[in-house]
């Protein structure tokens, strides 16, 4: 039960969010690192995802918390396992017919190679829609005990759409609407097709003002390039702490406003932009270099997929073993990033 109970300085954060990006196989870097929080005792109430994530998010939000961490495993388990089927696997499985996860979940090392073929999907949406159903209760989902949002790309208007369980009865079709996998075809749902990842964070910039745990984990996300430019997911990040900073600003100055000026009507209207919410985000980038990207996030081998779960379950120790990045940030910044990238940590910004 001690292992159980979440950090002390927890306790100040309203929100516990996870945002989960795509990035296909790399995935499994996503469902260790949640499955490490979880048996950390660190349990979001709000989740934002898409892709490949959007499955990981829905396996946590649709099941109990004891029960997140075994359907994970499930997941990824059976998802390697038809993969490896699929490809006429036998380089992929011992001749006992175990995996190599399911041997990595025993806790033993060895895993055997498996390759997989590149001129189409990984698994059908049915076989998908099959696998969703084993591990997903979309009643616990549409009860809204957790905040669920999923993302996707409208292919008609090529806006990025947004799925809420306080909006939307969330089913399998908007799970899928992200194009988890590489090579799915897009889903129909309210007339409209749907493909491709949107960006989570987004989502996070219009929730209720909430001082905020924020847990973003990449599967893939590019280092700076040579001309500076930088990945979407930290543009977003610095456009947000840009808005919470304004924001954590005007509520400073509010408070030292006389009340014969409060009265006034404009600066009313200024003061109910301010807030004093603040937020922690804890970056978690797997794979930052592009160099066989498409192969990597096409590798569903129990090897690979042993390997990034290892990985995320690390991350998330490296990272709730530093208490000062739970730290509040100083007084007129809204916002604090820390980041851990291929297991190495960055200094706060």
């Amino acid at each position: 039960m001690a292992r159980g109970r979440p950090e002390k300085n927890l306790a100040r954060f309203e929100r516990i969010a996870l945002v989960l990006s795509g990035g296909g196989a790399l995935g499994a870097y996503q469902a260790g690192a949640c499955a490490a929080l979880e048996k950390c005792g660190v349990r979001p109430n709000w989740i934002a995802a898409t892709a490949i994530g959007a499955i990981n998010a829905a396996i946590i939000a649709g099941n109990l918390p004891h029960e997140r961490v075994q359907r994970l495993r499930q997941f990824w388990q059976e998802f390697s396992r038809r993969i490896a089927d699929r490809s006429g696997g036998a380089r992929g499985w011992s001749r006992s017919g175990k995996s190599a996860l399911a041997r990595f979940f025993a806790g033993r090392r060895r895993w055997p190679a498996m390759l997989l073929r590149d001129d189409e999907p990984v698994l059908s949406a049915a076989e998908l829609r099959v696998l969703i159903s084993k591990t997903v209760n979309f009643e616990q989902i549409n009860s809204g005990a957790v905040r669920v949002v999923f993302g996707a790309v409208n292919l008609a208007s090529g806006a990025e759409t947004f799925f809420d369980n306080d909006r939307h009865v969330l089913g399998p079709d908007h799970v899928l609407a992200g194009s988890p996998v590489p090579g799915l075809a897009p889903v129909m749902i309210d007339h409209h097709l749907f493909g491709g990842a949107a960006l989570p964070v987004c989502a996070l910039d219009e929730a209720r003002p909430a001082d905020t745990l924020c847990f973003a984990i990449d599967g893939y996300d590019p280092l700076p390039g040579v001309n500076g430019g930088i990945s979407r997911t930290a543009r977003e990040i610095a456009a947000m702490r840009r808005t919470y900073d304004l924001r954590r600003r005007i509520a400073v100055l509010g408070e030292r406003l006389p009340a014969s000026l409060r009265s006034d009507v404009d600066i009313r209207r200024c003061l109910c932009e301010a807030t004093s919410a603040t937020m922690t985000i804890l970056r978690l980038v797997h794979e930052g270099n592009s160099m066989d990207l498409a192969a990597k996030m096409a590798d569903f081998s129990s090897a690979a997929v042993a390997r990034r779960w290892r990985a995320g379950e690390s991350d998330i120790g490296t990272s709730l073993a530093h208490p000062r990045w739970l730290a509040p940030p100083p007084r007129l910044s809204g916002v604090v990033v820390h980041e851990v990238r291929g297991g190495v940590a960055a200094p706060p910004h």
